[in-house]
């Protein structure tokens, strides 16, 4: 008789930390179990990135956005003749980004088709961060009155026609912006003071329906039609909804990137996911990509969601490190199907004390005695 397995592994699990894939160079980070991640370098002085499908980086150095493709040489997508002050780069559909930048205010369109052309599509003083809100249509963060002003804005801008219009308007310093699959509206406030002291963001949620109405109606909202997710944080630079309930962000103030989970519960709470302390590079950027199999972006599951974090060291590294969810293995001393006889059954890169489920099939070339 012999036996065929399939293991049934399962977890329960708060937090992992996430880390480097390259411990010498990283001692403070320990990548945590049930992840997975690598790293893409990028020239030391590449910012504003944005990872595309098919292992390609968009980047922008001061003067040209690139575009970096496997087994090419980068190629410049839009060109500055001065020094320019990069604020984001966003995927806008098809093969079309968007690029903000401070010095001359704009919001630029940009092809990465080969031969493609690059435009200005609107303005909007002193852009921080974007999100796509609808097909050809973003919700900009901005400071539109200077550096003084006592607020920040989201603007809702057509790229289309180059029209904008003021959504809300928000009390302190620029904060970052992310759109769940629901359509609501994620907002992190950003406190004026300096040094920041900690404990002053709050993480807000604009239901869909309080935007879309706004957006028919010229209302412009403030923090009181928004939901306070999640007050007490330290900082917040970059927002990622991922693909089951939680917003990723970086935290500049502690050196990691942390994440508000059950975001739409009766409760949400904040961990740490990756911690740059004492490591060389910190994170300065994070975005999500969602898959298209089963499973999501959580210690243990199908490799399906990925994390990209851009990692940076100012003038020495630029780097993204890719992170997914990463499955325990289960082999057997003998090759399946397993004869009979003694074996042993091996677990890799499973949960500490945790517990798993083993199923046996048996079958056999004579058939098995029945018993009443």
């Amino acid at each position: 008789m012999t036996a065929q397995f399939v293991p049934l592994l399962r977890s329960s699990f708060r937090a992992a930390m996430l880390a480097a894939s390259l411990p010498a160079l990283l001692p403070a980070q320990q990548l945590g179990a049930g992840f997975a991640s690598t790293v893409h370098s990028l020239p030391s002085n590449a910012g504003n990135v944005l990872t595309l499908p098919g292992d390609q980086y968009v980047w922008f150095d001061g003067f040209d956005l690139w575009l970096e493709a496997p087994n090419q040489a980068p190629r410049s997508l839009l060109q500055f003749a001065n020094y320019t002050f990069g604020s984001f780069t966003l995927p806008v559909g098809g093969q079309q980004l968007l690029f903000g930048e401070s010095s001359t205010h704009g919001l630029w369109l940009v092809s990465t088709a080969s031969g493609g052309a690059a435009a200005p599509a609107a303005t909007v003083l002193y852009n921080y961060d974007a999100v796509l809100f609808r097909p050809n249509e973003v919700l900009v963060s901005a400071k539109t009155g200077g550096w003084s002003a006592s607020s920040n804005e989201v603007i809702h801008a057509d790229l289309l026609t180059g029209n904008t219009q003021l959504l809300a308007q928000l009390p302190g310093a620029s904060g970052p912006v992310a759109i769940a699959s629901n359509g609501d509206l994620f907002y992190a406030t950003g406190s004026l003071l300096f040094p920041t002291p900690p404990g002053q963001v709050e993480l807000l949620r604009f239901p869909r329906a309080v935007v879309d109405q706004a957006l028919a109606t010229q209302q412009v909202l403030g923090s009181g039609q928004a939901q306070v997710v999640l007050a007490g944080l330290d900082a917040a630079g970059s927002l990622a909804c991922d693909d089951h309930g939680n917003v990723v962000f970086t935290d500049w103030y502690n050196d990691t990137v942390g994440v508000v989970r059950d975001v739409f519960g009766p409760a949400p709470a904040r961990e740490v996911l990756l911690d740059h302390s004492g490591a060389p590079v910190g994170a300065a950027g994070v975005q999500f990509v969602p898959g298209n199999g089963h499973g999501v972006l959580a210690p243990f599951q199908p490799e399906n969601g990925v994390l990209y974090v851009r990692e940076s060291a100012w003038g020495s590294t630029s780097q993204v490190r890719r992170v997914v969810a990463a499955r325990p293995e289960l082999s057997s001393s003998v090759a399946n199907p397993i004869p009979a006889g003694a074996f042993s059954l091996d677990v890799a890169q499973g949960p500490a004390l945790g517990f798993g489920l083993l199923a046996l099939a048996f079958t056999s070339s004579t058939p098995a005695p029945l018993f009443v």
